[in-house]
């Protein structure tokens, strides 16, 4: 079960069920009228992004109510029928997701019970960065239903249940990292994989001057520990999110994200260089923007070879006279 760190509902009071996803959905059906099982939830809810996990070991239908906010559900465990528009997408736990468009009522139908975690993203946000990666505003939202098959099928899923793992985990002082760098990798997956006006535009993107490239990789250099957004992207080069995007896979053969990742693990280096103890080691992934300690480590033993140690610890210290 996710987020465990973030309890919401324990249940097997059908009205406390109903009471307490009052507002997103509209009727709760069981067999025979009457919990067969204990109903789980966990929920963690910031300001742009949701996750919300839960379980439930019986049959159990849900009609939900229309919100506004877009939802992409992965089913942990079993099999869903979700009718959205009375049209079935079968939701199992080894394809890539069911989108719900927001403003769109639905109802999902669980013969045996699932486990599923739903991630909440605001359509404002998700307009708002599409306007920056086309360079002009998009208009309404248009998303497709994720696809089973294409190099990503299961980048949003591993973008989604990465971040609830890194919630039940992360130090405190890490989350605002976490859940900035978090909600960037989901919008931006969900806009490029799943955005009909962005999959119209990449047919044919206009590239970005030298001039308009160069304020970019200046900006990021300079404001490393800071969050990137494509909105930042956008603003900054003058030039639509997609062509920034574009001219750094072709230039430097990554991402804008992870040239700012390369950029963060070379500071971090020369950081580590004046630290005496390992308990200084978060510190300097904190003071680099990293968004969990963990992933500092990981990022560091990939590109150097060994963990982040402090270099100053291995060296013999003078003695005194």
């Amino acid at each position: 079960m996710l987020l465990q760190s973030y309890p919401h509902l324990r249940t097997r009071d059908r009205a406390v069920i109903e009471t307490a996803l009052k507002g997103y959905n509209d009727r709760i059906e069981l067999p025979a009228g009457r919990v067969q099982s204990e109903f789980i939830a966990n929920a963690a809810r910031f300001d742009e992004i949701g996750l919300f996990s839960s379980r439930y070991n019986a049959a159990i239908s849900h009609d939900i109510a229309p919100n506004n906010d877009v939802i992409i559900g992965f089913q942990i465990r079993e099999v869903s029928e979700v009718a959205l528009d009375g049209q079935l997408i079968e939701s199992r736990a080894d394809n890539a997701g069911c989108l719900i468009p927001g403003s769109r009522a639905w109802r999902v139908r669980n013969p045996n019970g699932f486990m599923v975690l739903l991630v909440r993203v605001a359509t404002a946000t998700l307009q708002r960065k599409l306007s920056a990666l086309l360079g002009a505003d998009c208009g309404q939202l248009d998303l497709r239903q994720p696809s089973s098959a294409g190099v990503h099928r299961t980048m949003l899923r591993d973008a989604a249940t990465g971040f609830a793992r890194e919630l039940d985990v992360v130090d405190p002082r890490f989350l605002p990292s976490l859940v900035a760098g978090s909600t960037e990798e989901i919008c931006i997956g969900m806009l490029t994989c799943l955005s009909e006006q962005y999959l119209e535009a990449e047919r044919s993107t206009a590239a970005p001057s030298v001039i308009q490239l160069g304020r970019v990789e200046q900006y990021i250099v300079a404001n490393y520990a800071k969050p990137l957004t494509v909105e930042t992207l956008a603003e900054i080069s003058g030039a639509s999110g997609r062509s920034v995007f574009r001219h750094f896979r072709s230039r430097y053969d990554r991402t804008p994200h992870q040239y700012l990742e390369r950029i963060r693990l070379d500071m971090a280096y020369v950081k580590l260089l004046t630290c005496r103890d390992q308990s200084s080691v978060a510190s300097v992934a904190l003071d680099c923007g990293f968004r969990s300690l963990h992933h500092f480590e990981q990022a560091y033993r990939n590109q150097f070879g060994k963990g982040p140690v402090p270099l100053l610890s291995d060296r013999p210290r003078p003695r005194r006279r």
